[in-house]
C-alpha cells in the first residue's frame, strides 16, 4: 500500500516550521531535479535554489535562510539541517530493512574453539577459525573468513566476503562493507646485502573501536609490531588503504580513494578527502580538513586546512594560485607606463 503525508504531518515529525499549503500531500522523495508533483525534496546546497523554483515536488526542505519564491501551492518545511530531516523523511518511505534470523548455515565451517554470542548469524560458506569470538546479535554474512584469535564485538553487521585476519579485535556496532580485508601484511621490505630484498614480519594487529563503518574494498594493515587503531565512529568511505601502525582519532571521515602511510596519526575529528595521500610519520592534528587530491607531505595542527601537491595553507595556496593574474596585471601596467613615457618624452 502506497505511504501519504501531508504536509502539516511531515512538519510535526520532523519538528520545522511549515510555510505554504499545509495540506500539500506526497507518496515518495527525489531530487529537486527528478520530482514529480507528488515527492518532496530538499535544498542541501544554495547554490540549487534555483532549481527549487522550477522543481515539480510539491514540498520541499529548505534551510532557515532559504529567501527562494514561496508558492501558496507547495509546502516548505524550514529546516536547522535539512540534509538530516530530509534523511528522516528518506527512512519512512525505505522498504524494511532486511533481517538476518539468528544461526549458523549447514555449509559454514567453525572451529570447535570459537565462541559464537547468542543470537548471531552466519551466512553460508562462511570460516571462522580457532579461538575466534563473535559478539551477541552480529551478523556474519556469505563468503567471510575470521582469522583465529580474532575479536568482534556485538551488534556487528559484516557484509559478504570480508576477510579478517589473525588476532585482530573489532568492537561493537561496526559495518564492514564487501571486500574488505582488514589486517592484511603492512608494506615493509629491506635490501638484502645478497641481492633482492627481505621482508619485514608484520607482527602486530588492527584494533577498531566501537561505531565505525568502514566501506567496500578497503584495507586496513596489521601493525609492523603493536596496534593499527581505528577510533570510535571514524567512518571510512570505500577504496581507502590503512597503513601499518597508523593511528585514526575518533570520528575522523576518511572519503573514497584516499590513502594514509605507515605510522602517521590522525587526531580527532580529521577529514580527508577523495584521493589525497598523507605521509608517512606525521601528525594530523585535531579538526584538520585535507581537500581532495591533495599531498600531505608534512605534518598540520589542529584545525588547519591543507590543499594542493604538496599540500599547504588555503591562504598559500590561493596566494600562489592568483600569482600569474598578478603579474600579467602588472605586465599591462608597466606597458601602460612606457607608453605613457615614450609620449613624455616627445
Amino acid at each position: 500500500m502506497t505511504k501519504m503525508l501531508r504536509a502539516q504531518d511531515i512538519a510535526a515529525m520532523l519538528g520545522t516550521e511549515l510555510k505554504g499549503n499545509p495540506e500539500a500531500l506526497i507518496s515518495g522523495i527525489a531530487s529537486l531535479k527528478n520530482a514529480k508533483d507528488t515527492d518532496a525534496s530538499f535544498l542541501g546546497n544554495r547554490k540549487y535554489q534555483d532549481q527549487v523554483e522550477s522543481s515539480k515536488a510539491a514540498i520541499f526542505i529548505v534551510p532557515e535562510d532559504f529567501d527562494g519564491m514561496v508558492l501558496d501551492s507547495k509546502a516548505y518545511l524550514i529546516s536547522k539541517c535539512p540534509d538530516m530531516d530530509f534523511t528522516k523523511l528518506v527512512m519512512y518511505f525505505a522498504p524494511e530493512p532486511i533481517k538476518y534470523a539468528p544461526g549458523i548455515h549447514s555449509s559454514a565451517v567453525i572451529a570447535e574453539s570459537a565462541k559464537i554470542g547468542e543470537n548471531v548469524h552466519i551466512g553460508a560458506n562462511v570460516v571462522i577459525d580457532d579461538h575466534a569470538e563473535i559478539g551477541a546479535n552480529t551478523v556474519i554474512l556469505p563468503g567471510c573468513w575470521i582469522g583465529a584469535e580474532v575479536k568482534i564485538g556485538a551488534f556487528g553487521l559484516i557484509y559478504g566476503n570480508v576477510s579478517i585476519r589473525e588476532r585482530c579485535t573489532i568492537g561493537d556496532r561496526i559495518i564492514i562493507h564487501s571486500g574488505t580485508t582488514i589486517g592484511s601484511d603492512g608494506f615493509g621490505f629491506v635490501p638484502d646485502p645478497r641481492g633482492g630484498l627481505l621482508k619485514v614480519p608484520q607482527v602486530g594487529i588492527v584494533e577498531i573501536h566501537n561505531d565505525v563503518e568502514i566501506g567496500a574494498n578497503c584495507t586496513i594493515d596489521r601493525a609492523r609490531f603493536g596496534k593499527t587503531i581505528i577510533g570510535n565512529f571514524v567512518k571510512i568511505d570505500n577504496l581507502v588503504h590503512v597503513a601499518h601502525n597508523v593511528c585514526i582519532g575518533d570520528c575522523s571521515l576518511l572519503i573514497g580513494q584516499c590513502g594514509i602511510a605507515g605510522s602517521t596519526e590522525i587526531g580527532r575529528g580529521v577529514i580527508i578527502a577523495a584521493q589525497a595521500g598523507i605521509n608517512g610519520h606525521i601528525t594530523i592534528g585535531d579538526g584538520a580538513k585535507v581537500a581532495g587530491t591533495s599531498a600531505v607531505v608534512k605534518s598540520l595542527p589542529p584545525g588547519a586546512v591543507a590543499v594542493g601537491t604538496p599540500a599547504e595553507n588555503q591562504r598559500d595556496f590561493i596566494a600562489r594560485l592568483s600569482l600569474p593574474k598578478k603579474v600579467k596585471k602588472l605586465e599591462e601596467q608597466i606597458k601602460e607606463l612606457k607608453n605613457q613615457l615614450k609620449e613624455l618624452s616627445k
